[in-house]
């Protein structure tokens, strides 16, 4: 694994992007663009009422903020407030609470409202407590013993960026967005398709693939094409995130995130790079997970690096909820164990011949099903989703 090339700028160091780095090898904050204000941040009735609640509570509670989370950098977070941004680092009981109970939140993510403390005459705060999420989007890491990792919370809204063009392989492409449908509804958030790198598909190639993502996401779900060569559908994707939102960009290395989301805000903010020729794949550009606030009337975008693997383990509620056509057909089967592949009186089958569902919305929820059952049945007995 090679290793990381700053170049020298005078005395100081910048990254391969041009951020300007502090001793530590973190972005200096003051070097760092875009950052949203703590007003571009909503707080609900909820994280207020469990932040009071614990500054009651705490000792020297004029010490403490409310706060969010809006980047981490090798897991250590910027955190924004009323009164300024700065770098916090965890309490100690944050360690402690992971061996008490493994399903209560330990770190704060990228989105998370925080209590923090700082007293003024240091540069670092200490995050406290993590506030009551409303949004939580996650995934499974690792196998049999693997854990739920939060990659962000509080998101109001899921933009699923997949690259058109050479080397696209379809079935690749629908699995992708299928099943990054199902986490983003899983968290509750609303899901968006966004088709990069547009001027990349031959005369005619474009519209087979939009019918075919169509054909799989339903009415319900908007799919945006774009082309940050040629300005195409930039504003549109801008539109999706109104002011007081936030939304999270999903896709994996050489989507075009990053060339995307420089598009959106109008400069070159993150750094790009190229894909294999040989199979479309890029490199991790994006190394560290970020919120920037878009400009205008607009509201703020999370990204993070891209993602390789997006496992589904524990997601039923995320299925259902992207495919409640076929979950209302399957009521109609025969068989209470139907498979919906062979047997009689299926009804899933019955409104695919018929019309009423078409059969890759229907093919992609048997795959994940079956997957997500597989999937159950391999981690240990004493893992609990």
């Amino acid at each position: 694994m090679g290793k990381r090339r700053d170049k020298k700028h005078g005395s100081k160091r910048v990254d391969r992007d041009g951020t300007l780095l502090s001793d530590d090898a973190l972005p200096a904050v003051d070097a760092l663009r875009d950052i949203p204000a703590f007003a571009d941040l909503p707080v609900d009735d909820g994280q207020r009422s469990a932040f009071d609640a614990f500054a009651v509570a705490a000792e020297r509670p004029d010490e403490l903020r409310l706060g969010c989370v809006v980047r981490l950098d090798r897991g250590f977070p910027l955190v924004v407030t009323e009164t300024g941004t700065f770098r916090a680092e965890h309490a100690v009981a944050f360690a402690k609470r992971r061996g008490a109970d493994s399903e209560t939140p330990v770190l704060p993510a990228v989105g998370d409202r925080v209590a923090v403390r700082r007293d003024e005459a240091h540069d670092m705060g200490i995050i406290e407590e993590v506030l009551p999420r409303r949004t939580t989007f996650e995934r499974w890491r690792g196998r049999a013993r693997g854990e739920r990792q939060v990659l962000a919370a509080n998101i109001d809204a899921v933009l699923v960026v997949q690259a058109l063009g050479s080397g696209r392989d379809d079935h690749v492409l629908l699995d992708r967005i299928a099943r990054s449908l199902v986490l983003a509804a899983d968290c509750g958030a609303a899901p968006a398709v966004v088709l990069t790198k547009a001027d990349r598909c031959a005369e005619g190639e474009l519209s087979e693939v939009l019918a075919r993502v169509a054909s799989l996401t339903g009415p319900d779900v908007r799919v945006v094409v774009t082309s940050s060569a040629e300005g195409l559908g930039i504003d549109e994707v801008r539109a999706l995130v109104s002011v007081g939102t936030c939304a999270m960009i999903l896709g994996e290395s050489g989507a075009g995130k990053s060339t995307l989301l420089n598009a959106l805000l109008g400069h070159e903010a993150l750094a790009t790079g190229a894909v294999r020729a040989r199979d479309d794949a890029g490199r991790h550009t994006t190394v560290a997970r970020v919120m920037v606030k878009l400009p205008g009337d607009a509201g703020v975008v999370c990204d993070a690096p891209g993602l390789r693997s997006l496992p589904l383990i524990g997601h039923e509620q995320g299925l259902a909820r992207v495919f409640p056509d076929v979950i209302e057909a399957a009521r109609s089967c025969r068989f209470g164990d139907c498979t919906h592949t062979h047997e009689p009186g299926c009804g899933v089958r019955e409104a695919v011949e018929s019309g009423r569902i078409a059969a890759s919305r229907a093919d992609a929820f048997l795959a994940l099903a079956r997957e997500m059952r597989v999937s159950a049945q391999s981690l240990d007995p004493d893992i609990h989703l």
